[in-house]
This record gives C-alpha cells, structure tokens and sequence, in this order.
C-alpha cells in the first residue's frame, strides 16, 4: 500500500504544473462517508465530475462502503473562491453481520463552496444537500461534508 501512495504522490509532483487546477484526490469527512476517498475532474472550465468512496454506515442495516459520483457545475466567486451545484447517484453495500446483506441505490444533489490555494496544490471544498434512498425502503436523508484535496494542477 506504501508503494501504491509512494508512485500516485511521484506522478502527481510531476505534473503538478500550470494555474488553475484539473484535477484533485484527497479525503472527505461527512455524510455518508466518515473519511472517505474523493476526486475531482474537470471536464471544462464550469463543469466537472466528483466521486467518493468510502465506509458506509445505515441505521438498521449495518456497515458497508459506498460510491457517489456527481455532475457538478462550478460558478467562480472572489478570488480563489468558486461555489456548485449538481447531482448524481449513490450505490452502497451493507451487511448487519447476521448474514443479511443489502444493496442501496439512491439520487442526490449538492451544493458546495469550494477554496483552491494560490502558492499551494491544496483545494478544500465543504458541500451538502440531500440523499434519497430509492430501493428496499424510500428514505430521505441528508448529506455533505468536508474535502480537502491536493490539487493536480
């Protein structure tokens, strides 16, 4: 596993090069992944594609990990400064230990602000919105959370 980050920082550092930022990996805290791994990439100047993946955690259906990627579109505010909105899906994997295990499908939206650092590849972004689960049982929930992520610039 050390090798693994070892060779992703190498090839980050080396094309860690240029102004504005194309893509970025780091970690996120927050609903539905308390630490969970997330991207970014831009696929234009305003809009772009997020994901995470992580541990996954529902209230009478155990733990598991989770997928959300999302649509987003990106809006420029004050310097360095940049807010969106978009949505996507979930897909998330449980198991309560007794044997039962379940898969969970839902849609969300988001809506973030997001800061890039100007002397530093480092990006921080906070967002929320809400989560609706769509199979076994409809539920309503509400997500978001803290990123922070080193920015391939």
């Amino acid at each position: 596993m050390k090798y693994l980050c070892a060779l992703l920082l190498t090839f980050t550092v080396l094309f860690a090069t240029g102004q504005e930022y194309k893509t970025a990996f780091g970690i996120k805290g927050g609903y539905p992944g308390f630490g969970s791994l997330n991207a970014k990439h831009f696929l234009s100047e305003k809009t772009a594609l997020e994901a995470s993946f992580g541990p996954f955690s529902r209230e009478n259906y155990g733990n598991g990990v989770f997928l959300i990627a999302d649509y987003e579109f990106q809006n420029s505010l004050e310097s360095h400064f940049s807010w969106y909105y978009g949505g996507g899906g979930l897909m998330g994997f449980t198991s309560n230990g007794l044997g039962t295990s379940n898969l969970h499908f839902g849609i969300n939206t988001t809506v973030g602000l997001e800061y890039t650092f100007e002397d530093l590849p480092i990006n921080c972004s906070i967002n929320t919105g809400p989560i609706i689960f769509i199979t076994k049982d409809v539920a309503f929930n509400w997500g978001g959370g803290l990123s922070i992520r080193y920015a391939i610039r």
